[in-house]
């Protein structure tokens, strides 16, 4: 398998070819800037010299002359003949000079350019007419574009080694993080040796010890389920063996007491299956929440120990079948634990709504209270009723969270216990009275 790049290697590559790319451009760019600047400054100085050349080549004295020597000892002489064809394509920055110095002798005619393959400039005498003024055009273009190169090569080996450490920099605190990953999913502090890493870095250290305790947290679950459903099943299995032994079929009771057990089994299994199930893949759909609630009450053994308390109709989106289910469990809870009359109240507040299912029964202790909502937790003496799973309230309270509520669970005032499961603002849109 082909080893994939590392992150300092790939950031390296990527800043090095951002800063190359702006490096030739600049240069090119600076280049032709450099080379257009020489073409202005040469141009004035060739129109300069033609001018003094033409004046003095009008004058017939030994200065003039001696003068007009040590001009073409510079490659600056006049001739009579005419200016030769080009044999090569003339270079711009040439062509340039001859532009400009046409322009400011005032006749661009005056001036030729001609590649062979030195480049010269030839202008036209005004007051020696059929003689030519000619100088040879020094070229600077290979010293600009050398100069130009060498500029380049420091530049970019300061830019790669500028590079190199911003890379470093920027993968240093990837790298640690890759190192104490392990220990993050664990559940082990890391935060000292992540101080002085981006926000980024401890953002993605976070999760990752988020989803680390996420895992725990399942894994401490299906523990947990397992242990429960081995001790939910024991009881009723071990009954239903004695009572085949005992060939207790026949009996009336017994085969009542065996359905009974059946379908402890079955209830116990199914609650099991409606918590692994969260219901967050459902979609969310519109309902009406009281209709719902109405359907509940009237599937009760007793609906005339019911009593609803609350508006007409408030709609929602929601999970139907998670909120269903949820709301359910509410009332199996009342039911098996507490006492008639029972009682759904709700209430719009602050845009929001709050379904409370309260009883009359004994309520639950104090100390309690707070552990209320755990996985198979059950135990209470204050309640009777017969034993349950132990995941009814915790499916409410995943409930809650996946639709962005939350659970209250408290004893009520007078006796009796109250649980409230409040939604957010934004899945109570309307309601009517």
């Amino acid at each position: 398998m082909k080893r994939a790049p590392t992150t300092f290697s790939l950031i390296l590559a990527l800043l090095v070819a951002a800063l190359l790319l702006a490096l030739t451009l600049g240069g090119v760019l600076s280049t032709r800037a450099g080379l257009r600047g020489l073409g202005d400054s040469y141009g004035r100085l060739v129109a300069a010299t033609a001018s003094s050349v033409d004046a003095l080549a009008g004058r017939d004295d030994a200065a003039s002359r001696d003068m007009l020597t040590r001009l073409g000892q510079s490659h600056v002489r006049l001739t009579s003949e005419s200016p030769p064809p080009s044999r090569r394509p003339v270079l711009p920055m040439v062509r340039q000079i001859g532009e400009v110095a046409g322009q400011l002798l005032g006749d661009p005619s005056r001036v030729v350019v001609v590649q062979r393959p030195e480049a010269q400039i030839w202008v036209r005498s005004v007051h020696r007419p059929g003689e030519w003024i000619v100088m040879q055009a020094v070229s600077f273009r290979r010293q600009v574009v050398r100069s130009m190169l060498t500029l380049m090569l420091f530049a970019g080996l300061v830019a790669f080694a500028v590079a190199t450490l911003a890379a470093r920099l920027l993968t240093r605190p990837l790298e640690r993080l890759a190192a104490h990953a392990p220990a993050l999913v664990g559940g082990q502090p890391v935060q000292d040796q992540l101080r002085g890493t981006p926000r980024e870095v401890r953002e993605l250290a976070d999760a990752l010890g988020a989803a680390g305790e996420s895992l725990r947290q399942g894994a401490r679950e299906r523990e947990l389920m397992l242990a429960g459903i081995s001790h939910d099943l024991r009881t009723p299995l071990a009954r239903l063996r004695l009572a085949l032994e005992l060939g207790d079929a026949d009996d009336p009771a017994r085969r009542e007491a065996m359905v009974t057990d059946l379908e402890e089994l079955d209830g116990a299994l199914a609650q099991c299956l409606a918590y692994v199930r969260d219901g967050s893949d459902e979609p969310l759909r519109e309902i009406d929440l009281v209709t719902l609630l109405v359907q509940l009450m009237a599937l009760r053994r007793q609906p005339d120990d019911w009593h609803y308390e609350g508006p007409d109709s408030v709609r929602l989106r929601s999970r139907p079948s998670l909120l269903r289910r949820a709301l359910g469990n509410l009332m199996d809870n009342a039911e098996r634990y507490g006492a008639a009359p029972f009682r759904v109240a709700v209430q719009l507040r602050d845009g929001g709504v709050q379904v409370s299912v309260e009883d009359r029964g004994a309520g639950v202790p104090d100390t309690l209270l707070s552990q209320l909502g755990r996985p198979f937790l059950r135990g209470n003496p204050a309640r009777s009723g017969p034993a349950g799973s132990g995941l009814g309230l915790s499916i409410v309270k995943r409930a809650a969270e996946l639709c962005g509520g939350h659970l209250q669970l408290q004893n009520r005032v007078g006796g009796g216990f109250v649980a409230t499961l409040t939604l957010p603002a934004t899945a109570a849109p309307a309601a009517t009275r």
